[in-house]
């Protein structure tokens, strides 16, 4: 069997055994696998393992999350082109330290060079309650989620050492991922033809922008301090992790990672993954939060007006992305924008902006 699973058949008490062993000498009877949310054959396969062991120290878990390649070979090579698993892998190695409590403890990591895959084997940070689809914040956790997120960008704060890393991307592939900025136009004629979306005048704004006016903000973005980016905390990509002292946040999927602008993560995050009455109103307490957190940490000559402004970009970007990823063309011709939550709430994010505010930082 090769060292990387790439179905479920693959995953043996033997495998996992050796796996775990650098806990301590252990050996497993049984596995029991359970398909977990996330898994998507065509990126990467998810499993939660309930364990049972014959011989185990109290270092052994008891469940386990598997993350593997696809089975496809195809799908797989392509996929891999790409460097998500590279990413990820580096990732991990980079911020080993944030192990176990902001990022989940890694129990091992098997990478195959000549395919550019890799497979992990994660602790389980729970299952979401009944009837969740997502991680529910409250000002706290959003406040220890910008801790986190100031904490590893400032770790890599303008360092040039990164570039250096194939499965790190550069800052122009993390505004739109390396998509068209001009089909981000037809997202925004999908948005004003739905009658379900209200438009709101920040949002009018910002759509107002997309397309090639895009290229020009994307110019004026890589002037931005460049650090290590996670590229897509959203919603889904948060999970929480219970503690003595509550629920504490649990960031995963660092396989879209670039050295890039710092407000990306911060935009991302807090238009998709802070519920919108939070948002609405601490809006600019939480980015000065942020900023707190880099000063304190030694980055001292990023200004909050910088910040602020940097952030409003990087909101448009984020539409831009949802407006290029989210659109298809029915059989009739009819262009269609995505209602998923993600892009859902990215659109409410602009209800609270200020239009002339917005034009302002655009222009």
């Amino acid at each position: 069997m090769s060292k990387i699973p790439i179905c479920k058949e693959d995953i043996s008490a033997k495998w996992l055994t050796d796996r775990l062993t650098s806990l301590g000498y252990c050996r497993i009877d049984k596995l029991q696998l359970e398909v977990m949310m996330g898994h998507n054959p065509h990126l990467s396969q998810l499993f939660r393992v309930q364990i049972e062991y014959s011989v185990r120290t109290s270092n052994h878990p008891d469940v386990v999350v598997l993350k593997i390649p696809p089975a496809n070979h195809v799908i797989r090579l392509r996929e891999a082109a790409l460097g998500p698993y590279e990413s990820e892998a580096g990732c991990y190695q980079l911020l080993e330290e944030f192990q176990g409590f902001s990022l989940p403890l890694m129990y091992s990591l098997i990478q195959n060079p000549d395919e550019a895959t890799a497979c992990f084997v994660f602790e389980d940070i729970g299952p979401l309650p009944k009837g969740r689809k997502y991680a529910q914040l409250g000002l706290q956790e959003t406040h220890q989620v910008l801790e986190f997120i100031a904490a590893y960008q400032a770790m890599f704060w303008l360092d040039e050492s990164l570039s250096q890393h194939g499965w790190i991307r550069d800052s122009s592939w993390s505004h739109l991922f390396n998509q068209n900025p001009t089909e981000s136009a037809l997202g925004w004629q999908a948005i004003k033809q739905d009658s379900k979306i209200e438009k709101t005048d920040g949002l009018i704004c910002a759509g107002e922008f997309l397309g090639s006016g895009l290229i020009d903000l994307m110019n004026v973005m890589n002037d931005r301090p460049n650090t290590l980016t996670h590229n897509d905390l959203h919603q889904g990509n948060i999970l929480l992790r219970q503690s003595d002292s509550g629920f504490d946040p649990v960031v995963i999927d660092w396989q879209l990672t670039a050295y890039a602008g710092g407000t990306n993560d911060l935009a991302k995050f807090l238009m998709t993954a802070v519920p919108f009455r939070i948002l609405s109103e601490n809006e600019k307490s939480l980015v000065g939060y942020y900023v707190d957190c880099l000063q304190s940490m030694g980055i001292s000559d990023y200004s909050f007006d910088e910040c602020w402004r940097d952030y409003r970009r990087a909101q448009v970007m984020v539409l831009a992305n949802y407006a290029i990823s989210g659109v298809h063309q029915l059989p009739d011709g009819i262009l269609q924008i995505s209602h998923g939550d993600s892009t859902r709430a990215v659109i409410k994010a602009f209800e609270i902006i200020d239009p002339q505010e917005l034009a302002d930082v655009l222009t």
